[in-house]
């Protein structure tokens, strides 16, 4: 069977799709961009779900990867399925000219899919957390103003150091910034202080063991556990899609 080329505005359509069926309450621009040596897409939205969890739908989508050790690109095929989902069909990898990327041989066919190329190489995500850089800057301020706070470390600016003790040489900058990029926001919830984590809490690898959580303004006593999350993003909450059209 021959396969498609889908171009980079057509698979640009097909990340919007399984972004609003993951996220349905959660408004994204979706930009496609063409230039001599490939393509990409662009993928931005404020709060919301952590890079993690968009990443997991929109790098489906990416018709190759790089090899940083050998300066390598390689090119994937997929299987797209009727509903818009895809599969890696196959792939040369890296690994057979000393790269780190693994060969993939042909996957069977999964019933109705037909074997395409997308014309996107990469597939990018930028979450935002303000609507100006301004605003983004004064939030990741008073997150470390809060971590300082419930440390009962004194906050003298950005460069304020050990934060955990005299052993932690990282800025508190650092920390509320990994603190934000790990934390997931329901439609709706916007940042209004941070706790300590309970137990059980402290198993989320995007937080780096981090003992603190951030409370959010819709609900300050619990924080959702992120399996509520996901459950909810998959559409358990009535209401209007807000999807950007953008390209």
């Amino acid at each position: 069977m021959d396969k498609e080329y889908l171009s980079c505005a057509e698979t640009a359509k097909l990340v919007r799709a399984a972004l609003k069926k993951k996220f349905p309450l959660v408004k994204f621009s979706v930009r496609s961009d063409v230039y001599s040596v490939g393509a990409s897409i662009d993928i931005g939205w404020l709060l919301g779900p952590t890079v993690k969890e968009v990443d997991e739908v929109g790098k489906q989508y990416a018709g190759a990867s790089f090899d940083g050790m050998i300066d390598m690109e390689v090119h994937w095929e997929h299987w797209l399925l009727p509903d818009g989902s895809v599969r890696l069909k196959s792939g040369p990898g890296s690994e057979g000219s000393m790269g780190t990327i693994p060969r993939v041989e042909e996957t069977p066919m999964p019933e109705g899919a037909r074997p395409v190329r997308f014309g996107a190489h990469y597939v990018f995500a930028q979450r935002r957390y303000g609507v100006t850089g301004d605003d983004e800057m004064k939030l990741r301020e008073q997150v470390s103003r809060d971590m300082c706070k419930l440390q009962g470390v004194e906050y003298t600016g950005t460069y304020t150091t050990h934060l955990f003790g005299s052993g932690d040489t990282e800025q508190a900058d650092q920390h509320a910034w990994r603190l934000l990029n790990g934390t997931s926001f329901l439609p709706g919830e916007v940042y209004a202080g941070v706790r300590y984590a309970e137990p059980g809490e402290r198993d989320n690898d995007l937080l780096f063991n981090l003992p603190m959580r951030i409370i959010k303004k819709s609900d300050a006593v619990e924080v959702y556990p992120m399996k509520s999350c996901a459950k909810i993003w998959g559409g358990d909450i009535n209401g209007k899609d807000g999807s950007s059209r953008s390209l």
